[in-house]
C-alpha cells in the first residue's frame, strides 16, 4: 500500500503554486524532494498533510482517498508532518513535550512510545527534565523528530530537518531517519537543502521547479542529470 498523489494542484486562495503533481511513495522508502526556494515543495507537503486544500487532483493513502479528510483524520491514519522550525513546545520540558503529543495519538498498540523515542535518542532521555527551548538546535530537532514518530507512523513528511544543525548532527539525524524507515517500514518525503546528504539516504528523487516536477528518478540518475540548474 502506498501514498499516492494524482495530478495534484494546490496553493493559497486563487493563487496556484503547484500543478499536476503526481508521484508514489512506497512503505519503507525515502523520497528526497529537491528544488529552489519557492519551487512548491512546502506547498506539496502542506497539501498532503491537510493544511492546504487542493485545487484539483487526488491524494490516496493505502487505498483510501484522503484529500477531503481533516489533518486530524490524516494523523490518525499514520501521516505525520515535521514542519520547518521544529514544531516543539519550547516552554515545556522534553518529557512534557512527549507526553502532550503522545496523549493526542491514540494508536493502540503504538509502534513508537515514549520509551522507544528515548531509546532511539538517548540524549533526550538524559535531558528529559530540561526545558526544550534551552537545548541546542540539534537536540531540539531530535525531539521534533521523536514527536513526529510517536504512535504508529506510516508516512513522515520532513521539511528541512537539517536547518541549524552541524554537519555531524545532520549525518546522525539522517541516519536515524533511514533506520526508522527501513526497520519499521515507514515511508518518508524529505525536503532538504543539504543535497549531498539527502541523496545519500534517498531511494528516489523528485525535483520541482516553478510548481511542477521536472525530474522523477533514482539518486544516480539525478546526479547525472542537469538538475543542478534548479538550485
Amino acid at each position: 500500500m502506498t501514498l499516492e498523489l494524482k495530478a495534484l494542484s494546490s496553493g493559497y486562495g486563487r493563487k496556484v503554486i503547484i500543478s499536476d503533481v503526481s508521484f508514489t511513495l512506497e512503505p519503507g522508502k525515502i523520497i528526497t524532494f529537491l528544488g529552489h526556494n519557492g519551487a512548491g515543495k512546502s506547498t506539496t507537503l502542506k497539501t498532503i498533510a491537510g493544511l492546504l486544500k487542493p485545487a484539483a487532483g487526488e491524494i490516496w493513502l493505502e487505498g483510501e482517498r484522503i484529500d477531503a479528510l481533516s489533518t486530524t483524520a490524516r494523523l490518525q491514519r499514520g501521516l505525520r508532518l515535521l514542519p520547518e522550525g521544529r514544531g516543539i513546545f519550547p516552554d515545556l520540558t522534553v518529557e512534557e513535550n512527549i507526553n502532550v503529543v503522545a496523549a493526542s495519538v491514540h494508536d493502540k498498540p503504538a509502534r513508537f512510545t515514549k520509551r522507544e523515542v528515548f531509546d532511539f535518542f538517548p540524549i533526550l532521555a538524559d535531558k528529559r527534565s530540561q526545558v526544550s527551548g534551552r537545548m541546542s538546535g540539534g537536540q531540539q530537532q531530535m525531539l521534533a523528530f521523536g514527536l513526529a514518530i510517536l504512535g504508529t507512523p506510516r508516512y513522515i513528511l520532513l521539511e528541512e530537518p537539517s536547518v541549524g544543525l552541524q554537519p555531524d548532527l545532520v549525518e546522525e539525524l539522517f541516519g536515524r531517519i533511514r533506520e526508522i524507515c527501513v526497520q519499521s517500514n515507514v515511508g518518508a518525503i524529505l525536503v532538504e537543502h543539504r543535497v549531498v546528504s539527502a541523496l545519500k539516504i534517498a531511494d528516489h528523487v523528485l525535483i520541482m521547479n516553478m510548481g511542477q516536477l521536472v525530474f522523477d528518478g533514482t539518486p544516480v540518475k539525478a546526479q547525472e542529470s542537469s538538475f543542478w540548474e534548479f538550485f
